[in-house]
């Protein structure tokens, strides 16, 4: 996890930074959404440049010791001079982070460039050469709320690499990453990581609720407009509006994607040789379908790929969710896994027929991000000509509940004893319990299997004393020759839906 601190706030010319893009298509031109969208169209029917590495020996040799002693001279963060509004602070290019991005400011019916100025940035004990080049721009930029909210600085969003952002609350602290626009991703294809390559920033005013970024994106197969506007808080809001022009066919595009790490869970057999007891950053993926159902799909990892893919045409929100929020379960003091946040999507426009796409990467540790949830369109762009149109707002939070409905809290699994039997334990909260039950009413337990062979045996609802909610058990009795179940979990009342559906894919 990165956690840099630069900063910035020079104005200068066009120029060079013009140069980046091709003969017509001028960055100062854009001063809104529209203007951006007209760019980014242009873009699209031009061969694919790609953004240039080329630093000076000295910063393209840094490591992450040297790199990390880099820091912004804090009262240089661009807009500070605004009042207690928004501002923004950048990244020095070097160590992994080896592309200039190039920013500009919204402001006079234009937008001018913000270059980069070494002497914006405290190096540390690190020897700078008497000569060298400077970067052509920034690596990325993070956002500082208004010092009011919280009566000190606080960063809650940081953009840096390909497209990739996060976001933290004023009581989460950094977890799942976002992303722009996912590429191929499955399909078999190489995946593509498109680039944000300019931002134009627009100057906030005392009081502003939300900050807004405009974001051209470029990569090999497209090119895309985006806007962002930003809100932190006990949830952090992000309404995000894109329009996207595909330069050549793709196998898979993924609206609103974003990545998270799941080593090993309550559910995770056989677990690494570890003294924690959990190690992810969220462990569960939850959908809800406009009329039902409300899904909860625990997040597990084996030896190979594990994929889910669940079609709708009526995708009322999806999302990543931590939902494990017990110190005891992880003991980790550093690494705060209890207090990653959770994300939601909520579509607002363009998302029609398609499917939640679930991708879950085996690991041997908890460095990289191995799990990927986006949005998959059934139907894509036919030519660069075409704009696929989205809207969606994705807030970071601490938890999006399923209504009433009794949620999903823990799943265990094992062996039956003296058996090579399967046994499945899940944890429901209690949700609400209609009226005029009797006293010992337990809801009714469904459980279906979706795909592969396997049968189900002595399945049974009780209630949890410890908790308040309720467990479902059930053991599978799976055939030598199964490789593969799905599987789903339902809590009714009668034939009404009285939990979440717990969905679970078994893999030998």
């Amino acid at each position: 996890m990165i956690s840099l601190r630069f900063t910035a706030s020079v104005i200068l010319g066009l120029g060079a930074i013009a140069s980046s893009l091709l003969p017509g298509q001028e960055p100062g031109q854009v001063t809104d959404f529209a203007s951006l969208e007209k760019l980014a169209a242009q873009l699209a029917l031009k061969p694919y440049k790609a953004p240039s590495q080329k630093l000076d020996p000295f910063f393209e040799e840094l490591k992450y010791d040297g790199h990390r002693q880099i820091r912004f001279r804090r009262d240089k963060a661009l807009f500070a001079d605004l009042g207690d509004v928004y501002r923004v602070e950048f990244f020095h290019p070097g160590w992994m982070f080896k592309k200039p991005v190039q920013f500009f400011s919204v402001q006079g019916g234009g937008s001018q460039a913000v270059g980069f100025d070494p002497k914006l940035f405290d190096y540390g004990e690190l020897k700078l050469p008497e000569k060298f080049a400077p970067p052509s721009g920034y690596a990325g930029f993070r956002i500082l709320a208004p010092d009011a909210m919280l009566k000190k600085p606080f960063e809650f969003m940081v953009f840096m690499g390909a497209s990739y952002y996060r976001a933290v609350t004023t009581e989460l602290g950094y977890g799942i990453s976002a992303r722009g626009v996912a590429v191929n991703t499955i399909g078999g294809r190489p995946e593509e990581f498109p680039d944000f390559t300019h931002f134009w920033l627009v100057p906030p005013k005392p009081g502003d609720k939300f900050f807004r970024i405009l974001a051209l994106l470029d990569g090999p197969s497209i090119t895309g407009a985006y806007q962002f506007d930003v809100m932190p808080g006990r949830s952090t809001e992000t309404l995000v509006k894109a329009t996207l022009h595909l330069r050549q066919k793709v196998e898979m595009l993924g609206i609103a994607p974003f990545s998270s790490m799941f080593w090993f869970g309550e559910n995770s057999h056989p677990k690494p040789y570890d003294f924690r007891p959990e190690v992810h950053d969220s462990d569960g993926l939850q959908i809800e379908i406009e009329g039902g159902p409300s899904i909860w799909r625990p997040l597990d990892v084996s030896r190979d790929l594990r994929l889910s893919i669940l079609e709708t045409d009526r995708l009322k929100g999806f999302g990543l969710a931590e939902r494990d929020r017990d110190f005891k379960n992880f003991q980790d003091l550093e690494a705060v896994y209890h207090r990653r946040p959770a994300v939601w999507v909520e579509p607002r426009a363009g998302f029609g027929k398609g499917s939640v796409v679930l991708v879950e990467l085996s690991t041997g540790e908890e460095t990289w991000d191995n799990i990927v949830a986006m949005w998959k369109p059934a139907v894509l762009a036919a030519s660069p000509q075409e704009a696929m149109k989205f809207e969606y707002r994705l807030v970071w939070l601490e938890e999006h509940l399923p209504g009433t409905l009794a949620k999903v809290t823990a799943t265990r699994r094992g062996f039956v004893m003296d058996s090579d039997d399967h046994l499945y334990v899940i944890d429901f909260s209690q949700g609400m319990i209609p009226s005029g039950r009797p006293e010992g009413w337990a809801p009714d337990m469904d459980v279906i299997i979706s795909s592969g062979e396997a049968k189900v045996l002595d399945k049974r609802v009780m209630r949890n004393g410890e908790t308040g909610g309720w467990r479902a058990f059930f053991k599978l009795d799976v055939p030598e020759k199964t490789n593969l179940v799905e599987m789903t979990c339902d809590l009714k009342d009668g034939e009404k839906a009285f939990s979440e559906r717990w969905m679970y894919q078994w893999r030998r």
